[in-house]
């Protein structure tokens, strides 16, 4: 919803490529292309970060990508069902956020998904 601020953040380190195709195994040449463009970032794993809007296939081009390069794909939406069907304290919490049509609070999002990294 705000990529030019986004974008301003990451100025100097990500550089925007638009990729229009058809299939995952088409994006090959373009992600190793972004990787090695990456010079002035940090030394770490290269993290992907694919935005778009619902029903645009964001979770499908992340499930290729992760299984192609032998990358982590991290959902937080599979994280937060996971968390409502095990029927704990946060999954209630999250489950009631959802009904009301609301967000789920960030420091559980951050707490969630720093529980599934260890």
């Amino acid at each position: 919803m705000n990529i030019k601020g986004v974008k301003e953040q990451y100025k100097g380190f990500i550089y925007e490529i638009a990729l229009n195709v058809a299939k995952p195994e088409d994006t090959r040449f373009a992600i190793k292309w972004m990787i090695q463009v990456k010079a002035y970032s940090p030394k770490r794993p290269p993290r992907l970060i694919i935005l778009g809007p619902p029903g645009s296939g964001r979770a499908t081009q992340a499930r290729a990508l992760a299984k192609r390069y032998g990358l982590v794909h991290i959902s937080t939406m599979n994280l937060l069902r996971n968390e409502i069907s095990k029927k704990t304290e946060r999954g209630n919490i999250i489950s009631d956020a959802i009904k009301k049509g609301e967000l789920v609070p960030d420091d559980l999002i951050m707490s969630i998904i720093e529980n599934w990294i260890k």
